[in-house]
């Protein structure tokens, strides 16, 4: 048995809940991974994982085996990194996701901007708006906004923030009237983005006023470029990212309202496994699209 790739089975095996996920991950048969984790049992003479027809749990002795194995493969991972980065320019693969409107408006760019200043990494790039187990599904980092929430094994990175507005199409506004105030939203129309921490809820404050409008309408989409192009289209008033509806207020599309109400700016920020916060490349990469999209904020 290969102490350290029995090691790194079981971890797999644990991180992912099943024998054959594993065996899928790290490129290897079933009968390895049970073969790895039967002998690593029989070396530590004792049940590491509780094995049933429907799901694997780990005995008492498993748990606390398992969060050593994990710090000292993490560790393991970071001086191996770290050594060899010292002789090498950042290089290696590099996988990344964000959400799928602001992939597409900015970090696409940045992210591509940052391929050419590190020509030795290899991107893999992955844009959507579901939520992503960064360390189940091996990624190196997410871009995320306000609201992300990491465990403990998880690290998170501030990059900038962006206003967010609220705004509705010009023909929507002359048929249905303009609101002068945050509620008298609940008068409306509102074109729901579903994926928000709280979607039917928007928080404006004035000075020391705060005001929590109630919102509701005949359309809830889960992507806010989608959301803009309801809105664009006349089905209501949207709340969203100034980036998301840029172009259209250039256009004339969209219109921003209730503009002496404050709102919560989306803050977004870069958020990574823990045993990979001192990669080179994950640092190289997070310190570049922080400049970039910082810049596009200013």
């Amino acid at each position: 048995m290969d102490k350290l790739v029995a090691l790194q089975v079981f971890r797999r095996v644990i991180e992912l809940e099943s024998f054959s996920r594993a065996a899928e991950d790290l490129h290897l048969s079933n009968a390895a991974v049970s073969k790895n984790v039967r002998e690593l049992e029989q070396s530590l003479k004792t049940q590491l994982i509780q094995r049933t027809t429907r799901r694997l749990s780990l005995t008492e002795t498993g748990q606390l085996y398992f969060q050593k194995v994990c710090s000292i493969l993490d560790e393991l991972a970071t001086v191996e990194e770290t050594v060899a980065d010292l002789a090498v320019k950042p290089h290696g693969l590099l996988r990344v996701t964000a959400p799928m409107s602001l992939g597409l408006i900015h970090v696409a760019t940045a992210i591509y901007q940052f391929q050419l200043a590190y020509p030795d990494i290899q991107l893999d790039l992955t844009f959507c708006d579901r939520y992503v187990d960064l360390i189940e599904e091996g990624f190196d980092v997410g871009i995320r906004g306000s609201g992300a929430t990491p465990d403990s094994s998880l690290v998170m990175h501030r990059i900038c923030e962006f206003p967010r507005v609220v705004c509705a199409s010009p023909a929507y506004l002359q048929q249905s009237g303009e609101p002068r105030s945050p509620d008298e939203l609940k008068q409306h129309q509102c074109v729901i983005y579903s994926l928000a921490r709280s979607p039917y809820e928007w928080h404006f404050w004035q000075g020391n006023e705060t005001i929590v409008a109630h919102v509701d309408g005949s359309v809830k989409v889960n992507n806010s470029l989608a959301a803009s192009q309801a809105a664009i289209a006349g089905l209501g008033i949207i709340f969203l990212p100034i980036f998301v509806a840029s172009e259209a207020l250039k256009q004339g599309t969209l219109q921003i309202i209730l503009q002496e109400w404050s709102t919560e700016p989306l803050s977004l920020y870069a958020i990574c496994p823990k045993h990979r916060q001192r990669s080179r490349k994950l640092q190289a990469f997070v310190d570049f699209i922080s400049d970039a999209l910082a810049s596009i904020t200013r």
